[in-house]
């Protein structure tokens, strides 16, 4: 199995698992970085952000 790629992909997928899990347990006004994130000016980033992770997992699962 390629470790590389395989972190390249678990890294992302925990960081969005474990901070949905505490935005949930802690409801209410977010953080002024995450503020940020959810902007309409952030879209872009988020995006850019996104396809390059869903492209690696992919790739991962067609090559496999």
């Amino acid at each position: 199995m390629n470790v590389p790629v395989l972190a390249a992909l678990a890294i992302p997928i925990a960081y969005l698992v474990v901070t949905t899990v505490a935005l949930l347990r802690h409801p209410g006004i977010l953080p002024p970085f995450l503020q940020r994130l959810s902007s309409y000016k952030a879209l872009a980033w988020n995006t850019m952000v996104g396809i390059p992770i869903a492209l690696g997992a992919l790739h991962w699962a067609l090559h496999r």
